[in-house]
C-alpha cells in the first residue's frame, strides 16, 4: 500500500491511501491535532461516504489500538499450531459429581487432569473466566480447556451413580 502525504498550509497535513478494497482513506491531520478521516467508495469520488472527526487524545488512543499496542491478534498460523493439541469441550457437572458444590480451587481440575476451566454456563448465565473460588454446582456446564486425552479422563471421572473411575481412587 502506498501512502500520499501533501503538506496543507495552514492546516496541517493530509495523508491517503488506496485500500485493498478499491476505497480511499484520507486523514488530516490539523495543526491543532484533531484529525478528520475520510473515506471514498472509490478514487474517483469527490464525496465521502464516511467522516470521522477525532480530537488529538481520541485519536493516540485509537491509532495505538490500531497499531496493535493493547493486543496482538495471533495468526491463523500460530493459532492453528496451538489449537492442534488443545480443544475445548463442554462438560455436564452431574448431581452426583464429586466436583459439584466445590470450588474450582478444590476441585483440583487443573493440577490432577491438566485440564483448566475457562467458563462456566449456569442456567442463562454464562461465567467468563471464573476466579478460582467460584463453586461448580449441579447441572452447571464447564468450557474446559486441555489436550483430548485430559478431556477425556476429566469427563470420565464419574460414572452414573457417582463412583470415580479414576485409578488411585481421585478424590477432589
Amino acid at each position: 500500500m502506498k501512502i500520499k502525504e501533501v503538506d496543507l498550509p495552514g492546516v496541517g497535513r493530509k495523508y491517503s491511501a488506496d485500500l485493498s478494497d478499491g476505497t480511499l482513506l484520507t486523514v488530516i491531520i490539523h495543526h491543532s491535532g484533531r484529525r478528520e478521516i475520510y473515506l471514498m467508495d472509490s478514487p474517483d469520488e469527490d464525496e465521502p461516504s464516511s467522516i470521522i472527526s477525532l480530537s488529538d487524545e481520541e485519536s493516540r488512543k485509537i491509532g495505538s489500538i490500531i497499531a496493535g499496542s493493547d493486543y496482538q491478534p495471533v495468526t491463523d498460523d500460530r493459532l492453528a499450531v496451538l489449537m492442534n493439541n488443545l480443544y475445548i469441550e463442554w462438560l455436564n457437572v452431574e448431581a452426583a459429581s464429586p466436583l459439584a458444590h466445590k470450588s474450582i480451587r478444590d476441585s483440583r481440575v487443573r493440577s490432577t487432569f491438566g485440564v483448566t476451566i475457562i467458563g462456566i454456563q449456569r442456567g442463562e448465565k454464562i461465567i467468563g473466566s471464573p476466579e478460582a473460588d467460584e463453586v461448580i454446582l449441579p447441572n452447571d456446564l464447564l468450557m474446559v480447556v486441555g489436550r483430548r486425552d485430559q478431556i477425556k479422563s476429566l469427563d470420565d471421572l464419574c460414572g452414573e451413580d457417582g463412583t470415580c473411575r479414576i485409578p488411585g481412587g481421585w478424590q477432589p
